[in-house]
């Protein structure tokens, strides 16, 4: 198999539904996002610091997300997103992206990251492409912000794909 098919099945098979809680969504995102600033493993330490929490209760999360196999962690070295959770990531950054454009362009409010995570991560994805059928300008500054590193819209991104 190579890492194409990998990669593949792994889109295939991701959603925030296989994960434990929105929480460990939160992680996979932030993960996500700081290790698109650097070499692609994050330090639990940063991760702490990043998501305001306790590094002992970042070690234990990381710890199941890795039981998950949607994390590699090794110790002293950091985490690093697997292709499956990669997969997950990138489709909880596209659910943000669809809520946080919705709401600047069509409520014209400007919705917090966090919450704007919460909600695309609770409503199911027909209701993302429903929201996202609504938005005429996605807010592409915010696809930015969230999809860290990326050059392009999330919300154009998945309308193409």
């Amino acid at each position: 198999m190579t890492a194409a098919d990998v990669a593949m099945d792994a889109a295939e098979t991701a959603g925030p539904c296989t994960l434990r809680s929105p929480t460990a969504g939160w992680y996979l995102l932030t993960v996500s996002r700081l290790a698109a600033r650097g070499t692609g493993r994050v330090g639990t330490g940063e991760l702490a610091e990043q998501l305001d929490t306790s590094p002992a209760s970042v070690t234990e999360m990381v710890g199941r997300l890795a039981e998950d196999a949607v994390l590699e962690y090794e110790k002293y070295a950091g985490v690093e997103l697997t292709p499956r959770g990669a997969a997950i990531a990138e489709s909880l950054a596209w659910r943000q992206c669809v809520v946080t454009s919705f709401f600047d362009r069509v409520l014209a409010y400007d919705i917090d990251d966090y919450t704007a995570y919460r909600i695309g991560y609770t409503i199911p994805e027909t209701g993302v492409h429903r929201l996202q059928e609504r938005i005429d300008d996605p807010r592409v500054d915010a696809c930015r912000r969230i999809g860290e590193g990326s050059d392009g819209c999330l919300v154009e991104a998945h309308a193409e794909g």
